[in-house]
């Protein structure tokens, strides 16, 4: 799995630093971004999803769900997402079930700084490898708004 263009299975299910469940069939017809990071409140991590955090209202104007993706657990998230103020929702992915399935790399257990985006049909539309954690959020919001605009 992990390669443009493949269908998302809609089981896969995973929860976020609250416990609720999502599942990639609850998202169908939404533009679905995953992002992750290696560790919650790293300088690098930290920039990324505050920076995903200021644009979150640019990728709900253009119908996209934002979500950060790392191996700690909820608690790690929860403490994480309170210190920083973020918006968007922290998937806990502790035996990194998410980040295999979407060929993330990971090293010493922690994900390597990747975005994948699904586009409303539930397939892969974007895979983003080693991205920087400054601009990853805002080459992916661009890379969505070009793509709609081609398709429409």
């Amino acid at each position: 799995m992990g390669q443009v263009g493949q269908k998302v299975a809609e089981k896969l299910t995973f929860s976020d630093e609250e416990g609720r469940q999502y599942s990639f069939s609850q998202l169908r017809g939404k533009w679905v971004v995953l992002f992750f990071y290696p560790h919650d409140d790293t300088p690098g991590c930290t920039q990324e999803a505050k920076e995903f955090t200021r644009l979150l209202p640019a990728y709900e104007e253009i119908g996209a769900r934002v979500f950060g993706v790392s191996t700690q657990d909820a608690k790690s998230h929860k403490a994480f997402k309170q210190k920083h103020c973020l918006k968007v929702p922290l998937i806990v992915d502790k035996e990194g079930q998410i980040a295999e399935y979407f060929q993330v790399k990971r090293f010493f257990g922690l994900c390597s700084r990747d975005i994948v985006v699904i586009d409303p049909e539930g397939r892969i539309a974007h895979v983003a490898r080693q991205v920087s954690p400054s601009e990853g959020p805002k080459a992916t919001l661009e890379w969505l708004r070009q793509t709609q605009r081609a398709q429409n």
